[in-house]
């Protein structure tokens, strides 16, 4: 579907609203603030590359033992007990609802599934 000049204009607008949203501004806030803080940022990336070393060494077979997750489970406790990325991710579980209630009216109105229309191509 081709996006018209009036559905791009649209869209900008309700992404402007979005933003001066109370709700939607205080989990933008902070987004921003766990992706500007050096230890959140640095304990998240300590725990994702964690992650991806265990999922390539499960791609070559190598057998996992309890072990060797246990690293992984301890900086995903850490991360989730972090107050700031706590906060966020509480915060995004409270926006996610709100969210899918407007992309659900979008929907409504243009006739398609507005979030399948709005992923990257």
């Amino acid at each position: 579907m081709e996006l018209t000049a009036e559905i791009q204009t649209a869209a900008r607008q309700l992404g402007q609203s979005l933003r001066q949203d109370d709700y939607i501004r205080t989990y933008l806030d902070v987004l921003e603030e766990s992706r500007t803080n050096p230890e959140a940022r640095a304990l998240e990336k300590k725990m994702y590359d964690e992650y991806k070393a265990l999922i390539d060494r499960q791609q070559t077979s190598e057998t996992l033992t309890p072990e060797d997750t246990r690293s992984f489970y301890e900086l995903h406790q850490q991360v989730q007990n972090h107050p700031l990325l706590s906060k966020r991710n509480d915060m995004l579980q409270m926006a996610r609802p709100y969210l899918a209630a407007i992309a659900e009216e979008i929907s409504l109105v243009l006739g398609v599934d507005y979030v399948a229309l709005a992923k990257p191509r």
